[in-house]
């Protein structure tokens, strides 16, 4: 399927729904949500993305609440799937729905959110190469449409998958030389000459990650961060590239710092736990670096990985417990309140808290 080119016409979408309902009820009230329900009924593309965006969040109870959330995504981006199966691209989409459209390309039914979630006969139809083919293509038209570090972080996911799988990569190879060849994408300084080898597809991922990262995207620094980590563990150890690891590890902090500061869950328990321990994970694979430990910012990072709870805080709960038993010894209400947090975002966690 070939993409169409943005026209721009959601920017009337766009300027409807922040005079009438971002301007007047803010972003997460409950009248701003009503608000975009109503007004994605009306067509309005900007917020049938909002809307998708509120039941995939589950602030909007649905029985299919991905099924539902993808619908409306492929709706904003102008997507339609015709009675055949044929699925065509206009040019009146908003850019954000299209990472949207691509990110569930890309990760449906795997490790993550979108694990379980509601079967979606659309992409059940398509390979996996071709979903993945499909999601490049809309990651790039939304990055050159309008300034996206998602989208570019998602072209960065992708040419990862395509560097680890050489049959993906042979598939991806004919969309990848002529999205990411001909030209640069919205607010960046990216740009691709060659294509041709995983080695330059690796260059290109990093350097995406990178793109990403600098505009403020969290995940595009958790990537990074976990790339860094890959690399760092085989040099545990070796005295002649010492420098080289220090630097290395130095970066890897400070990716992962970059998105802890803004509170992101897993990243702030990383963080917490090279602090703690002076451990950096990379798949099953680890090794200690106890010339990092700080107890103090330990703790600092794996409170602050409470903040704003996902499943990752439920080991960031876990950390304290184990860690910093003795602030549970007398305030069992405090014990209580963290353990049934650990149960509600993680019931799996919750068993190994037990155990402490």
């Amino acid at each position: 399927m070939e993409i169409a080119k943005c026209n721009g016409s959601y920017l009337n979408d766009l300027k409807e729904y922040t005079g009438n309902i971002l301007d007047i009820s803010g972003v997460s009230s409950p009248g701003a949500e009503r608000g975009i329900m109503y007004m994605a009924d009306s067509g309005n593309i900007v917020a049938m993305k909002l809307y998708g965006d509120l039941i995939y969040y589950k602030r909007v109870a649905r029985k299919r609440p991905y099924y539902d959330a993808f619908m409306l995504y492929l709706a904003s981006a102008g997507i339609t799937v015709g009675s055949n199966g044929e699925v065509s691209s206009a040019p009146g989409s908003y850019p954000p729905a299209m990472r949207s459209v691509g990110a569930y390309l890309t990760d449906y039914k795997m490790p993550g959110p979108l694990k379980d979630c509601d079967d979606i006969d659309i992409i059940e139809s398509m390979s996996y190469g071709e979903r993945l083919t499909m999601a490049l293509k809309l990651a790039c038209a939304c990055a050159r449409a309008t300034v996206s570090p998602q989208a570019v972080n998602l072209i960065g996911r992708i040419l990862d998958k395509g560097v680890r799988d050489e049959e993906l990569f042979t598939c991806l190879r004919p969309a990848v030389i002529n999205e990411l060849g001909t030209g640069g994408f919205a607010g960046t300084s990216l740009r691709f000459q060659d294509l041709d080898t995983p080695a330059q597809w690796e260059a290109a991922l990093e350097a995406c990650f990178d793109e990403a990262a600098g505009l403020g995207y969290v995940y595009a620094c958790n990537n990074r961060a976990a790339r860094l980590a890959s690399f760092i563990i085989p040099l545990a150890g070796d005295k002649g590239n010492e420098e080289t690891l220090n630097r290395m590890i130095d970066e890897y902090v400070s990716y992962l710092k970059a998105s802890a500061d803004k509170y992101e869950p897993y990243a702030a328990n990383r963080l917490g736990l090279l602090y703690m321990t002076g451990e950096i994970c990379s798949g099953n694979e680890r090794a200690l670096f106890k010339d990092r430990i700080d107890r103090p910012a330990a703790k600092e990072y794996f409170l602050k990985a409470t903040a704003y709870p996902d499943r990752n805080s439920a080991w960031a709960y876990f950390n304290l417990i184990k860690y910093y038993h003795k602030d549970y010894d007398n305030n069992i209400e405090l014990l209580n309140e963290h353990m049934d947090m650990i149960k509600k975002l993680d019931p799996g966690v919750y068993g190994l808290a037990m155990e402490l």
